[in-house]
């Protein structure tokens, strides 16, 4: 089932790509790339169909397994919630207010700006997803802290063609080779297909993927953790977490990563 899911995704989002792009440049719904061009923005709105696709065929193949059909809700809930917001964002965000504490920072002034209602949606609909997946309040937050930090993290990844892309396959393809199964696996694993079929897109700076891409992305690599994973590996998961935000708020992750070869390297490649 697995490789039919895989197969069926890919050519989903292949279809899909080309409507897209066409419909975003129509409606001038598009930025500058970093060599000038004029490509459109928002892209990952493309993952929204394939999604929504592959939940009616998976949901076929979990008839008989009630649980799997509720953990495909709850990634179908977790993702929209969080692409509309990233939408809200791509289309209709200022920049004159960048990163997270300067988007708390206005809120607590009392001026919602775009990147603070996403934060407030990621943290809600985080603390939400989590506590289905929680035995007591100290799980909820642990939960809730992965699934906002993971989705915050491909956000934070997404400032150089195809880097973001790359993240979510990385990690996607550590949490498969470290024991994940079952219903999650086949749906992770539609995800990925997504993630490959875009990713020419998005290396060669032909569409921006926006925050309604990384941010779905994002929450999918959160779900995933606190579905199929004991509390210990959680709680390294979290600190990990933690660990890159606190050094990406002092830190350029672009120079980070420009100074480490093996990094820059994989970060250039297919360029």
């Amino acid at each position: 089932m697995d490789i039919i899911i895989f197969i069926l995704s890919l050519l989903f989002t292949m279809i899909i790509i080309p409507p897209i792009r066409n419909m975003l440049l129509s409606s001038n719904i598009t930025g500058e790339n970093y060599k000038g061009h004029t490509i459109p923005v928002g892209m990952g709105i493309a993952f929204i169909p394939v999604v929504i696709i592959n939940a009616v065929i998976l949901n076929y193949f979990f008839r008989d397994n009630p649980d799997a059909q509720l953990s495909l809700l709850i990634f179908l809930v977790g993702i929209m919630t969080v692409a509309t917001a990233g939408l809200i964002d791509d289309l209709a965000g200022s920049r004159e207010t960048l990163g997270f504490k300067g988007h708390i920072r206005s809120l607590l002034k009392g001026k919602l700006t775009t990147g603070g209602l996403k934060a407030v949606v990621g943290g809600f609909i985080s603390l939400l997803v989590g506590s289905f997946f929680s035995y007591n309040i100290i799980e909820i937050l642990v939960n809730a802290l992965i699934i906002a930090l993971f989705t915050n993290l491909i956000n934070l990844l997404d400032l150089r063609p195809g880097r973001a892309i790359k993240g979510f396959l990385l990690v996607s393809v550590l949490f498969i080779f470290t024991g994940l199964s079952g219903e999650v696996k086949t749906m992770l694993i539609s995800f990925i297909a997504y993630a490959i079929a875009y990713l020419p897109q998005d290396i060669k700076a032909k569409s921006m993927m926006g925050d309604v891409g990384s941010n779905a992305l994002g929450i999918i690599l959160g779900i995933v953790t606190v579905v199929s994973y004991a509390i210990v590996i959680k709680y390294i998961i979290l600190g990990l977490l933690i660990l890159i935000h606190i050094i990406t708020e002092k830190y350029s992750l672009t120079k980070i990563i420009e100074k480490n070869p093996v990094l820059d390297y994989f970060d250039k490649l297919g360029r």
